[in-house]
């Protein structure tokens, strides 16, 4: 969706991007599925799903037992499944130990709860010695967020690994997934010489992975040194040679100056994007809410008016250009802009609720009932968010309607965290209230935190100035 929308409204980043993304490339999510859904993963098990990491030609004729034992499972018929799994194995060792295979099944099937159970079996059967059951189980901790449980898994796992020679393929894959599941505990732990480390080990494995090389980019620049920072752009131009559809290097940068508080080089990398590639939609993007967050509105402008040229049906464009306008004073251009975006992404949150306060503001005919409407809608579609329930709270209190207003606000207090644009929002329903207390409370918190473009910014100041 939007790149705007991360800056607007900072999503709460899940643990993972799922059980089955980190385990099997290309396999259907592991998830507890509806039955649907269901249907739908065990028409999608194929041979090279089960077994592609295990063997070339995961195709060839003499895995047709691979292919029944599918087609057995499909149908619910475990035991001749793993009759027929059975019968693989014995022609071709290489493949992985039966029980491995079985809980691979499930997996695949998107029976999450029937992973695990199948593993303790496998390794009380035939996969004691196989390091996969605790790659499996590690995986699936790190999705979980069980972040202590993960790293003690990977740890059994890489130790198993190291001893493992029955598959010069799996070999290289278990080690491919110990170390990036290692590298991504470093991460969270921001013990960046792991993280670093495993990273490399990943990429002695896997030279031609462009994610591996952005991620140790991304790593590097957590030193905070000038030497790191240099090795992290030469990993970064890695990634971008490997993947084309990547960021400049020069953004990547950029954006790792800006996380680490160092403005001044974010904003010469930014430059050397733009004059590098003044046509890449991501480096246009990236480097106008760059310029948007700085307050350089006019530069921004200068920037968007090039992205929308090149990135006509790009939502995130014209949202980023009606808050440009809007934080300019011209809520005009500002509802042309959000208007064009809403007809490329209805149902876009962030949209809604821009063209909400934008109408909201207008002395047009009409606009105050327009944002209303906008407001409602953004709320039914997204119930639960502090930030949408609050931007209805304050266009009802505008519209007069003090009863549905409070309990749209209660909503929002009870969604979890606000933005700053939210908390302003809620100080000055505070103010209407006369709590100036915990209006200048929140408009202080709003002003000092960081996490993305502070659209009323200006006017946080000049009212916290007056409290």
């Amino acid at each position: 969706m939007s790149a705007v929308r991360r800056v607007f409204f900072p999503l709460r980043v899940a643990a993972a991007a799922g059980f089955a993304a980190l385990v099997l490339s290309g396999a259907a999510v592991a998830q507890q599925a509806q039955p649907e859904a269901a249907e739908g993963a065990m028409g999608a098990i194929d041979i090279a799903a089960l077994i592609g990491d295990s063997v070339s030609n995961p195709s060839d004729a003499r895995y047709s037992d691979v292919a029944e034992a599918i087609q057995r499972f499909r149908n619910r018929d475990q035991l001749s499944a793993r009759t027929f799994l059975e019968r693989a194995v014995q022609k071709d060792p290489k493949l992985p130990p039966v029980g491995v295979l079985m809980a691979k099944l499930q997996l695949l099937s998107g029976n999450a709860a029937g992973v695990r159970p199948a593993l303790e079996q496998a390794v009380q059967e035939d996969s004691a010695g196989d390091p996969e059951p605790y790659l499996l189980l590690a995986e699936e901790a790190l999705a979980g967020g069980r972040t202590i449980e993960a790293d003690a898994l990977f740890d059994k796992a890489v130790s198993m690994i190291q001893s493992y020679d029955a598959n010069a393929k799996r070999k290289r894959q278990f080690e491919i997934r110990a170390y990036r599941g290692r590298a991504i505990i470093g991460e969270r732990r921001q013990d960046w010489e792991q993280a670093e480390s495993d990273l490399r080990k990943w990429i002695e494995q896997d030279p031609e992975e462009p994610s591996a090389y952005q991620r140790l980019g991304q790593v590097l620049f957590q030193f905070q040194t000038d030497a790191k920072d240099a090795e992290g752009f030469a990993a970064f131009k890695k990634a971008k040679e490997l993947n084309k559809e990547l960021p400049s290097p020069y953004v990547s940068a950029a954006l790792m100056y800006s996380r680490n508080g160092k403005t001044d080089r974010a904003m010469q990398s930014f430059e050397k994007a733009f004059s590098e590639s003044g046509t890449d939609q991501t480096t246009l993007i990236a480097y106008a809410q760059a310029l948007v967050k700085a307050n350089q509105l006019q530069k921004a402008e200068t920037v968007l008016k090039k992205a929308r040229e090149v990135a006509t049906n790009v939502d995130s464009v014209w949202l980023l250009s009606g808050v440009t306008a809007r934080m300019a004073g011209d809520n005009k251009a500002a509802e042309q802009y959000l208007m064009r975006a809403l007809s490329l992404s209805p149902m876009n949150r962030d949209v809604l609720n821009q063209l909400s306060l934008v109408l909201l503001e207008s002395e047009a005919e009409g606009a105050k009932a327009r944002a209303l409407q906008f407001a409602q809608l953004n709320q039914q579609l997204n119930q639960n968010n502090p930030d949408i329930n609050v931007t209805l709270a304050w266009v009802l209190f505008q519209n007069g309607d003090a009863r549905n207003a409070t309990a749209a606000l209660r909503q929002g207090l009870q969604g979890g965290a606000l933005s700053p644009d939210g908390s302003f929002l809620l100080a000055k329903i505070l103010l209407v209230r006369d709590d100036k207390t915990n209006a200048k409370r929140l408009l202080e918190s709003a002003l000092k935190s960081d996490q993305g473009i502070f659209v009323e910014r200006k006017e946080a100041e000049q009212i916290l100035g007056t409290l």
